[in-house]
């Protein structure tokens, strides 16, 4: 709760209290987090809300509002806030033990859950983050092939290793080596001549091509079917693997959204609604490419991760998966598009719209591919100030318990929250 500008949180422990947790300070004089952040990518603008508790789809701050949430962690938690059935899950293995350094059969139930909605792949290896299951699928593929380089488009968002950080550009590239860099091509996105050319240029060098087919850095344009097509063909004829990175978009296809595609990748990667709220990545696969981190074959890839497929995360996500059924799927996708339409419906006259892919949405000034820090910053307090929270990309992903009535007033809110945008931009 907030009482005169303090910031009070009730824990076990007792109550914390602070002026402003982002100015809170150490014995040296320094904010505790760097910035007053345990994230950068929490970052605003300007100072920001605290999360106190959430349930469902709504989520309460420390000052006083109460907030549509449709930034459930980043599009993490596809069945809102504190789902009493995960919950259980997640208590369950816990007070059964947090984490062991031997197998827990948690593992290999989410495991088999994961895989029946891949059918094209055999096996998957578990890591923390998706940034460490892109990580590791690139690992495989240069094991795999025996070669360095990497193509990716440009947008996409593969986590935050120094190879997924090339091709966001200089801003990214800071303190990441030039060798690293010169390893990665990156390919404008849904140009299907530029890959294609730089494919062939050089086909016998690059290990992988790693697509992202809904990029939410580049204003949530969508792949196009002839690009995606295009990559999977040249995978084939040169022998690079194709790694789909669907940490976000699994949410979108009972499948995956690559099976909208039409194809299979050789690799895929994972992670948030897997791990039900909890830390989780996922490197799914053929068998003759996961066979490289088999630690029964000699000369296997060592690969660790001292919380990997921790028995938590495994519960909690299993549960996610059994909860997310084909029905929900497509109910969520359905409101998702119904939403985007009539928001674009009411948006298009001030040059803004809404792009996405059923339960993803994101509006964006019209026709730009990547939006300004001060614009994005501008159109999330606006949408908090109406009670909407979407990231700070103004990334909105809705969760399992909104229903219609639900998804219109975030339909209206964040028409709301645009106008006001608009407007204040027209008069900057």
């Amino acid at each position: 709760m907030t009482t005169n500008n303090r910031t009070v949180l009730d824990t076990e422990a007792g109550r914390i209290t602070a002026e402003d947790p982002h100015l809170r300070r150490g014995a040296r004089g320094f904010p505790l987090l760097p910035g007053g952040y345990g994230r950068s990518t929490y970052y605003t603008g300007a100072p920001g809300p605290y999360a106190i508790r959430g349930e469902g789809y709504r989520l309460r701050d420390d000052r006083g509002r109460e907030l549509i949430d449709a930034n459930n962690n980043f599009t993490v938690l596809i069945h809102g806030n504190s789902h009493p059935e995960i919950n259980q899950a997640a208590v369950k293995a816990l007070s059964e033990g947090a984490s062991w350094g031997i197998p827990n059969i948690y593992e290999w139930e989410l495991a088999e859950l994961l895989l029946s909605r891949l059918p094209a792949l055999d096996q998957v290896r578990f890591a923390n983050s998706g940034t460490e299951a892109v990580m590791s699928a690139f690992r495989i593929a240069r094991a795999s092939t025996g070669r360095e380089r990497v193509i990716v488009t440009r947008g996409g968002y593969h986590g935050t290793s120094e190879v997924a950080l090339v091709s966001g550009g200089p801003s990214y590239t800071r303190g990441i080596t030039e060798g690293v860099i010169k390893d990665v091509t990156t390919v404008p996105l849904n140009d299907v001549e530029f890959l294609r050319e730089a494919v062939e240029v050089a086909a016998d060098t690059y290990a992988a091509i790693i697509l992202d087919l809904l990029p939410n850095r580049a204003g949530l344009l969508s792949l196009s079917e002839e690009f995606v097509r295009e990559a999977r063909d040249l995978a084939t004829r040169h022998g690079i693997v194709l790694i789909i990175d669907e940490t976000i978009s699994l949410r979108l296809g009972f499948n995956g959204l690559s099976r909208d595609y039409g194809i299979d990748p050789d690799l895929l990667t994972t992670g948030k609604l897997i791990g039900g709220g909890f830390p989780v990545g996922a490197i799914a696969g053929r068998a003759e490419l996961m066979q490289e981190v088999d630690p029964t074959r000699a000369g296997s890839l060592p690969h660790g991760g001292t919380f990997s497929g921790n028995p938590v995360s495994m519960a909690a996500g299993a549960a996610t998966l059994r909860l997310y059924s084909e029905a929900e799927v497509q109910r969520l996708n359905r409101l998702g598009d119904a939403a985007r339409e009539a928001v674009n419906s009411r948006i298009a006259a001030v040059g803004w719209e809404v792009r996405g892919r059923g339960s993803l949405l994101r509006a964006v000034p019209s026709g730009i591919e990547r939006v300004d820090e001060p614009t994005q910053h501008r159109l999330w307090w606006a949408s908090y100030e109406r009670g909407l929270l979407g990231s700070p990309a103004n990334l909105l992903s809705l969760s399992t318990p909104m229903d219609a009535g639900v998804v219109d007033e975030v339909a209206d809110r964040l028409t709301a929250a645009v106008l006001a945008t608009a407007a204040t931009l027209n008069k900057a």
